[in-house]
């Protein structure tokens, strides 16, 4: 004889969820406001990389739509001043984002687990303090501060790669904090509970679970650098020029279109860096 389940005791069995039907006027509201925000962000960041290509194999550009003809005579009159700036930039964008993954990595680790107080407190307050100021108040303030005897680096490129590395350090080290889970406090506990030393457990675990965000840090790091202008303008020595720096001094001229060829070739070039900083590489099969 079946006895039958007692609802008091066993929870009740539902049936099987349903998707549910939204009417025609939410949809229809949901796809407007999705063409408004695909529109927005073509207008805002696809239609100026655009202009700035199209500008770039124009032979002239004025007053209409579309250009009147198209050339590349832009970038065959590209210099070799223009290259050593494009060096420049590529140079100091991966040394920057180098330089500051590094030390991002090592502020995140070091405050790992620790009170947010005191000295824990000053060093976080310190590493994002450049979030707060403006870049070319930042840029100053190196400028007067290193510029005489002991520390006078007002004529050499390292005031550059140094106070962009202090505009980039911020997001470098949030990469790391972010990155610093509880899961991985437990799996260094446990490397070391086994006997594993610190650099070991350093080597062998904290780092291989940080690549992603390593990865992002040097992506970040590079992108924020190749893209800096207000500090950069401020502190840059004689004879010294990144791609920012050139461009701008082509615009204040009015030569829209040769500063467009040499913008075009710095974003084809930090899209292929990029590019390589977020590929995998292959894994190694183990015998």
């Amino acid at each position: 004889m079946a006895v039958e389940p007692d609802p008091t005791v066993l929870p009740v069995m539902h049936r099987k969820g349903r998707p549910v039907r939204h009417s025609l006027a939410v949809r229809l509201l949901g796809g407007l406001f999705l063409g408004f925000a695909a529109l927005l962000c073509f207008w805002l960041f696809v239609l100026p990389v655009l202009v700035v290509a199209l500008s770039s194999v124009a032979s002239h550009w004025s007053g209409t739509i579309l250009p009147d003809g198209f050339s590349m005579r832009w970038f065959e009159r590209l210099g070799s001043s223009d290259f050593d700036a494009l060096t420049t930039s590529l140079e100091v964008g991966m040394g920057v984002a180098m330089l500051g993954t590094a030390l991002g990595l090592w502020f995140a680790l070091a405050l790992e687990g620790r009170d947010r107080r005191g000295l824990g407190a000053l060093v976080d307050t310190i590493a994002m303090m450049p979030n707060g100021v403006p870049s070319v108040v930042l840029g100053l303030a190196v400028l007067i501060a290193y510029h005489k005897r002991p520390l006078d680096l007002s004529s050499s490129a390292a005031i550059v790669v140094f106070v962009q590395l202090a505009l980039v350090l911020p997001f470098c080290y949030r990469c790391a904090a972010a990155a610093l889970r509880p899961e991985l406090t437990v799996l260094r506990e446990a490397a070391a509970s086994l006997g594993a030393p610190p650099s070991m457990v350093l080597r062998r675990v904290v780092l291989p679970q940080l690549v992603p965000a390593i990865r992002a840090s040097l992506a970040l790091g590079f992108a924020l650098s190749l893209g800096e202008l207000g500090a950069t303008l401020t502190v840059y020595p004689p004879g010294f020029a990144t791609v920012p720096i050139v461009v701008v001094g082509q615009v204040e001229r009015g030569y829209y279109l040769p500063a467009s060829a040499l913008s075009l070739i710095l974003l084809m070039v930090s899209l292929v860096a990029l590019l390589l900083i977020a590929a995998r590489a292959p894994r190694r099969r183990m015998d």
